[in-house]
């Protein structure tokens, strides 16, 4: 009974946050020791104002250089957040990082193990010339690309499989098998276009790995016959190197 309360109590002030963020200047989501990190930067700024130790734990942990739309997070305090916090919080933080919303959370939520869908866009431009205004956020692949057979890949890997042939590195414990709901191809104008996936969650890269195999089909670098013998063989170096970076984005997280 005692540990019951002890646990109640810790939290008892539980805040759910949504964060927006441009990747470019961070090496990615999770705090490290020598590279700045968008939790990092965070974590600094909520223990300047509150004069607490937190500690953060978001849904997923973005890449170096990819993008947050709405990333979302949680974190607990001994006691409640002061009036105008995230008015206070944005005006410390660097302009790439903004909250977008904070609010008390139920004690059994948990910003990653509560979620049940991620969204992620990825945003491509095949013109021969990069737009210096887009380098950051999207991805410059020039030239030709068969888009009916790119929309014809998407079948292979829509449904639930083992993406390991897909993942940079997988965790002990944790499986491989991720369900994708859909996956669209959004014209976005002139030579340019977003891939839009949905799914009940992502391996480590494994977004941009699917990325990568789907310009490989694209350009026909390998045929749409190959990719079920890539998802079978359950290796990472079967299939593609990954997508660059800066096209990404995590758009949202339902719960």
């Amino acid at each position: 009974m005692t540990l019951s309360l002890k646990r109640q109590k810790s939290c008892e002030f539980k805040y759910r946050l949504s964060i927006s963020y441009d990747g470019s200047p961070f090496k990615g989501w999770q705090v490290q020791t020598k590279a700045p990190s968008v939790q990092g930067v965070l974590e600094r700024t909520f223990q300047d104002l509150t004069k607490e130790k937190v500690t953060l734990f978001g849904a997923g942990r973005t890449d170096a250089g990819v993008h947050a739309l709405c990333q979302t997070a949680h974190f607990s305090l001994k006691t409640p957040l002061m009036p105008h916090f995230l008015e206070r919080a944005n005006h410390l933080l660097p302009p790439e990082v903004r909250l977008l919303s904070i609010e008390k959370a139920d004690s059994d939520f948990h910003a990653r193990f509560s979620a049940v869908q991620k969204i992620y866009h990825y945003r491509i431009t095949t013109n021969p010339i990069l737009d210096p205004f887009e380098n950051r956020y999207r991805t410059f692949f020039p030239g030709d690309m068969n888009f009916e057979k790119l929309q014809q890949a998407f079948k292979f890997f829509i449904g639930t499989h083992d993406f390991s042939s897909f993942a940079n590195s997988l965790k002990p414990h944790r499986s491989p098998m991720k369900t994708i709901h859909s996956i669209l191809h959004i014209p976005e104008g002139k030579d340019r276009f977003r891939l839009e996936f949905i799914g009940d969650g992502f391996l480590y890269k494994m977004v941009r790995n699917l990325v990568g195999t789907l310009i490989y089909i694209a350009r026909g670098r390998i045929r749409l016959e190959e990719i079920p013998s890539m998802l079978r063989a359950k290796k990472r170096g079967v299939a593609p190197p990954p997508a660059p970076p800066q096209g990404l984005f995590l758009v949202a997280v339902l719960y």
